[in-house]
């Protein structure tokens, strides 16, 4: 899940709310946003999220990663790039 996605499509839910639906709110795998007095002050969020955050998180500390990432979208911006069906005939040939 994009993290963009995550903040368009989690639920706000109030203190009060959360103590009388807790169980709903773990078991659901949508992302909730615990609020008091309608300033957020947690994120109740499912676990494969989480893990998915935290991978995108240490590829945005990979400098090595986002450089390619880099490369690779001026290279196709320039029109620098092979159609995966070219691709593989080219690597069946080698």
């Amino acid at each position: 899940m994009a993290a963009i996605s995550l903040m368009r499509h989690g639920k706000y839910i109030g203190v009060r709310d959360l103590r009388a639906n807790l169980a709903k709110v773990i078991q659901s795998k949508d992302a909730y946003f615990v609020t008091d007095h309608g300033k957020p002050l947690r994120a109740v969020l499912n676990y494969e999220t989480l893990l998915e955050l935290l991978d995108l998180v240490d590829e945005l500390k990979d400098r090595e990663l986002i450089r390619a990432v880099k490369e690779s979208r001026a290279e196709y911006g320039k029109g620098g790039w092979v159609s995966v069906s070219k691709l593989k005939k080219k690597l069946k040939n080698k």
